[in-house]
């Protein structure tokens, strides 16, 4: 069946191509608006998703991870006497402005940590090593961003917010949402943003032996009141929820890869039409000469079943070149799921498509293309 039915695409290349065309478009479309979707919201949690092996100590009025309201630091060596707790480390988050010697500015967000276990970061190390943040007006920035990272090198003399600092090291797509992550120190960063020694924007803490990280944080809940401890997997999912809810980016890429599978379906559906209307008088004759409806639908559907695979190797090679073309900018995955779920969607658009060939073939009377 297949062999006949890739006779009747191969009778008409211009439809072929059209349906094939329609196909490859809205495939591409929804992977690619999926993966940039994704990538968007990965960013914005990534300071969790980097750092899920610690438990999270914040304010009980922070809703997700870049919202982190100043806590007391005695809060830090409170902590060091609940039990099941090993270490307690400060974090501080802080916004500011990085400015280069030609007078441009760029916007960065700075993450301070504490030696020797520089809990929240950095990660994705391009170059030098987190102790090289303990030197003087150290600090680590962010190479693959695309107003700075092509000029930037280690030893090259910037200032954050006013203060004079040296890029002691370089990071690889280290950001939030749009705007990318620095690292120094937890002194350095209170300085250099104006927090003062006594407080903190969160708290890493790492277990004892023995002690399971969920028991731990219902330990530091139920002793220390005013804060929210969460594991930081919990509190990258929570973060992520409260992004993909409250921001509107899934409500606008979702309602792009609406219009992407309608695009798809329509062109698909409207030249497999035509496609089908055009050869009327043979599949008129097979139904003639002892063709039954079950063999009209499974010639359909075998062309069916070559567009959808045919498209669907085109437009995932395409979202390939896609990902490696905008591998410096973009952190775009298509992962297994991903994949699994544009294989349905494209089988969904090559078997609803051809519903409307196949109805007026099935209605079809054969001796109605003999008349006249």
């Amino acid at each position: 069946m297949l062999k006949e039915a890739f006779k009747f695409m191969w009778y008409d290349k211009a439809k072929t191509f059209g349906i094939l065309f329609g196909m490859v478009l809205s495939v591409f479309l929804v992977g690619q608006q999926v993966m940039i979707c994704l990538a968007l919201l990965g960013s914005t949690v990534s300071l969790a998703t980097f750092n899920e092996q610690y438990i999270w100590v914040v304010s009980d009025k922070s809703k997700q991870v870049i919202d982190l309201p100043l806590i007391d630091m005695r809060i830090a060596r409170e902590l060091l006497s609940v039990r099941g707790v090993k270490t307690a480390s400060p974090l501080v988050f802080a916004g500011g402005n990085v400015k280069f010697p030609d007078g441009s500015k760029v916007a960065v967000s700075l993450i301070g940590t504490q030696a020797p276990y520089f809990a929240g970061g950095p990660w994705r190390v391009k170059q030098g090593k987190p102790t090289d943040l303990l030197q003087d007006g150290a600090v680590f920035l962010d190479s693959m961003n695309p107003e700075f990272g092509s000029f930037i090198k280690v030893g090259d003399q910037v200032e954050f917010n006013g203060q004079r600092v040296r890029v002691a090291g370089l990071t690889a797509q280290t950001e939030g949402l749009g705007v990318s992550f620095g690292f120094t120190t937890v002194e350095r960063a209170r300085k250099l943003s104006g927090v003062s020694s006594t407080q903190a924007s969160a708290v890493l803490v790492t277990c004892q032996e023995g002690f399971p990280m969920e028991q731990v944080v219902a330990n530091i809940n139920q002793e220390i009141p005013g804060i929210t401890a969460r594991t930081g997997k919990d509190y990258g999912d929570s973060s992520l929820r409260y992004f993909a809810t409250s921001s509107g980016i899934v409500a606008s890429f979702g309602l792009l890869v609406v219009f992407a599978v309608i695009t798809g379906f329509a062109i698909v559906g409207l030249t497999l039409y035509s496609a089908v209307s055009d050869r009327l008088r043979d599949y008129g004759t097979l139904k003639a000469i002892g063709g039954t409806n079950r063999t009209i639908r499974k010639l359909i559907l075998s062309q069916a079943l070559i567009y959808a695979i045919s498209g669907f190797g085109i437009a995932y090679g395409l979202l390939v070149l896609f990902i490696n073309a905008t591998k410096g900018s973009l952190d775009l995955q298509l992962t297994p799921v991903l994949s699994m779920y544009l294989i349905g969607v494209t089988i969904f658009i090559a078997i609803l498509g051809s519903m409307f060939g196949m109805r007026r073939i099935i209605k079809l009377e054969p001796a109605a293309v003999f008349r006249g």
